[in-house]
C-alpha cells in the first residue's frame, strides 16, 4: 500500500481550510500534516517539516500566497534538493492568477469554483511522478496573458553553456518536439531527456518544469507549430 501524501493547508480564511481539510480527509490518499494561516509563519515551518505537496490560498494573514511560495523557494531551492510541490488556490480564475501561480512556482491553479474532484486530482498529480506539458498550450498561455515571445533575451544568456544532451533537448524543444516526442528527436532515452531538462531548468533557477517554459517562451524559443 503506498505511504498517504503528506499535505499542508495554507489559509488565511479559517472557515475555508477547515473545509479542505474535510475534503481531503474524505480521502484515504492524503494526511494533513501542518496548517497555517500566516504567509511568514508558514515559510519558517515547511522549510522544517516533511511534507509532499502543500495547498496555498493566494489570501493568507501577512504575505499573499503568491509571495509566500516563492520566499519558500527562494530559501530553500537547490540543486537536488527535495521541496514541496504547492499548489495555489484562488477565489476564482482569471489569467493573470494563473500567470502568477506559473511564476510563483506553483504547479497548478485551482479555484473555488473548481469542483472536489478536481481539487483532488490537482493535488494527487503535483505530488506525483514529473508534470507532463505541453510546449504549445502554455506558450498560447502565456501570449493569452500578455508575456511577449522574446521579451527577456537574459534567459539566453544562461543557456549557452550546456552539454550534448542538453543542447538537444533545447534543438528539440526548438524544432517544435512534444514533451513526450523530445527523446526520439533528441536521439536520447526518457532517463537522459528528464536529466536534461533538469539540468537546463537548474541552469535557470526555475523550480518548476511550467516556469522552466515560460522562461524558454521569454526567450524566444518557444515557437507556433505548423
Amino acid at each position: 500500500m503506498a505511504s498517504p501524501i503528506r499535505v499542508g493547508l495554507v489559509f488565511g480564511n479559517r472557515a475555508i481550510r477547515e473545509g479542505r481539510r474535510m475534503l481531503l480527509e474524505s480521502d484515504s490518499a492524503f494526511d494533513i500534516v501542518y496548517e497555517e494561516s500566516n504567509g511568514n509563519a508558514a515559510v519558517d515551518a515547511l522549510s522544517e517539516i516533511a511534507v509532499d505537496v502543500v495547498l496555498v490560498d493566494n489570501r493568507l494573514v501577512g504575505i499573499a500566497g503568491t509571495e509566500m511560495i516563492q520566499r519558500f523557494h527562494r530559501r530553500n531551492f537547490a540543486p537536488g534538493a527535495s521541496l514541496p510541490s504547492f499548489v495555489l488556490t484562488g477565489p476564482f480564475s482569471s489569467v493573470e492568477l494563473a500567470l502568477q501561480a506559473v511564476r510563483c512556482g506553483a504547479t497548478d491553479l485551482v479555484t473555488e469554483e473548481d469542483s472536489p474532484e478536481n481539487i483532488i486530482e490537482s493535488l494527487k498529480a503535483a505530488a506525483g511522478a514529473e508534470t507532463k506539458l505541453n510546449w504549445e498550450t502554455m506558450r498560447k498561455a502565456f501570449e493569452a496573458a500578455g508575456v511577449a515571445s522574446g521579451s527577456n533575451q537574459r534567459w539566453l544568456l544562461r543557456l549557452t553553456d550546456l552539454e550534448s544532451d542538453e543542447r538537444a533537448v533545447l534543438d528539440a524543444i526548438v524544432a517544435g518536439s512534444a514533451l513526450d516526442d523530445i527523446g526520439k528527436a533528441a536521439g536520447l532515452t526518457a532517463p537522459r531527456v528528464r536529466s536534461a531538462l533538469d539540468v537546463m531548468q537548474q541552469k535557470l533557477g526555475q523550480v518548476t518544469r511550467s516556469q522552466f517554459a515560460l522562461a524558454l517562451h521569454e526567450a524566444g524559443l518557444l515557437q507556433p507549430r505548423n
